[in-house]
């Protein structure tokens, strides 16, 4: 048995310079697979937590009617008893934060100038951890102690002309349709890098936001948690522990809510396995090709094996062994080619912008453990898979023409 690894071994590095360039085509498409999955991967990953902690949270929870849009008086979707939510909620050691949340339209004025703005709430005793995604450009996040203030999206503030400190005015209706206003204090300019978020968004606090739509209920409870892979296990946990605090709710995982989210990942997941294939047939073409050159080189040596006694299945195993061992050596060069590749594009700092995206994101690619092993076990499946045919055809000879290349 080593005998014949050991031949096989010879025989596919017989030809250097053929062996070479079907190591190094194995290798780039691995190496290819590394970087692109990596990059990807980081990119929806960042998508993701950015996501989570500007908009989502881990887990809303709402009245069945504000899911389904049913109720058409947006008062009868209010939870008045939240606070017994919350702190059912933060017995658990997994939560990070919990709290109410309001989310409206209103007209955003500065002087002479209006637009139609989003609002959305925070509380700044508790959220304090999101204030890193939310990337000040300009002034600071809301804080506990001034309740008469508002953070502006980067977009939001460019349209209005809007600075940080500037005096600003919002105008919305309350829950029972009266009109009214409030005068607030810019604290900060905010940047997401999602555009559709920064182009028409505002935060202001709970507290604040309830004064303004005269009200002492929340829209949604948000529930962050420390870790984004508990999401599922906690709304499984919770649910059964908050039915009896009222019937009439429904628990929704980011997953559920983040739309531009699952578009993105099922983008990214698509174009991931038609590169794939893409490489990968042209490996599977190339190798095929040298097998078959090196078939036809060793005419003779197979007809003076056969003529020895060698039965066919040997000399079909004999090719594929050589084909496994041309594949691992390119998967292995292509992991770590790959790994190297990786680490230079992300000391170089390359800005590109994104469609979608506020802001140039710097490229960065992460070296996953999962591409490396799965690049490389396609590598070396396509190789072996490749030298299948010629190999069959090698052990299909007739003995006496195969005999006739040694004269």
């Amino acid at each position: 048995m080593w005998l014949r690894v050991k031949i096989a071994i010879r025989n596919a590095f017989r030809n250097r310079r053929r062996s070479v360039l079907s190591v190094l085509m194995i290798a780039s498409a691995v190496a290819s697979i590394v970087i692109f999955e990596g990059f990807t991967y980081n990119m929806v990953e960042g998508l993701r937590e950015t996501t989570i902690e500007t908009q989502t949270g881990h887990v809303q929870l709402a009245r069945q009617s504000y899911w389904e849009k049913t109720n058409l008086k947006p008062k009868h979707n209010l939870i008045s008893n939240y606070r017994q939510f919350i702190l059912e909620a933060e017995k658990d050691s997994r939560v990070k934060y919990a709290t109410g949340r309001l989310e409206f339209f209103g007209l955003l004025s500065k002087e002479d100038a209006s637009i139609s703005a989003r609002a959305v709430t925070i509380d700044p005793s508790k959220e304090v951890s999101r204030n890193q995604y939310f990337r000040f450009k300009d002034g600071g996040a809301l804080t506990s102690g001034n309740g008469f203030q508002v953070a502006i999206g980067s977009g939001l503030a460019k349209k209005l002309g809007i600075k940080t400190k500037d005096s600003v005015s919002l105008l919305t209706h309350t829950y029972d349709g009266v009109v009214n206003a409030m005068d607030l204090e810019v604290s900060g300019i905010f940047q997401t890098d999602i555009s559709e978020f920064d182009d028409s968004t505002l935060l202001i606090s709970l507290s604040t936001a309830q004064k303004l739509l005269d009200t002492e209920g929340v829209e949604q409870i948000v529930f962050g948690l420390n870790s984004s892979w508990d999401t599922k296990q906690f709304r499984d946990d919770l649910a059964p522990k908050l039915a009896g605090l009222s019937e009439d709710i429904q628990l929704k995982t980011w997953f559920q809510l983040a739309s531009l989210y699952k578009q993105v990942a099922m983008f990214n997941k698509l174009q991931n396995i038609i590169v794939k294939f893409i490489l990968f047939s042209l490996v599977l073409l190339s190798i095929a090709n040298t097998v078959g050159m090196s078939i036809m080189e060793r005419t003779g040596e197979i007809g003076t094996i056969r003529a020895l006694g060698e039965q066919r299945k040997s000399v079909v195993w004999q090719f594929l062994t050589e084909g496994f061992f041309l594949g691992l050596c390119g998967a292995l060069l292509g992991g770590l080619g790959g790994s190297l590749l990786a680490y230079l594009f992300n000391s170089m700092n390359i800005p590109v912008v994104f469609p979608g995206a506020s802001s140039p994101i710097i490229i960065k690619i992460q070296v996953l453990g999962s591409s490396i092993f799965k690049g490389g076990g396609l590598g070396v499946m396509i190789t072996v898979l490749a030298a299948v045919l010629p190999a069959y055809r090698a052990a299909k000879m007739n003995i006496v023409q195969a005999l006739r290349h040694n004269i």
